[in-house]
């Protein structure tokens, strides 16, 4: 069995709102610490013009979790693969053999850092 006691899910502008919500719903109700990331900023608007505001932003995101999710939706997954930070600790969880997660588009970030 595989226990998650802290997860950051990253939300940039454009995130598909049901990638997002649905995994921090689920994990929550299993009893993870779930943690929302804002890329830009606390305040983030989905594709679908749904607006969220993230538990904290990029700059506060540490290595002590145990797993990181990307979800997907457009413009979302390449304001993720924009953002220099989000990439920096997508390796940094690769190269400590964390677990990332990474929804619908999102995997094509994993792709083109040459991590699936």
């Amino acid at each position: 069995m595989i226990y998650l006691d802290k997860v950051y899910v990253f939300l940039a502008e454009g995130f598909e709102e049901i990638e997002a919500v649905v995994p921090i719903d689920i994990l929550r109700r299993a009893g993870a610490k779930v943690q929302t990331a804002g890329v830009s900023g606390k305040r983030v608007r989905g594709s679908h013009n749904i607006e969220i505001t993230a538990d904290i932003t990029l700059d506060d995101v540490t290595d002590d979790a145990a797993m990181i999710i990307l979800p997907g939706g457009m413009p979302g997954t390449d304001n993720l693969q924009k953002s220099q930070k989000t990439v920096e600790i997508v390796k940094k969880y690769y190269n400590a053999e964390k677990y990332i997660a990474a929804i619908c588009a999102a995997p094509k970030i994993l792709g083109e850092l040459e991590l699936l």
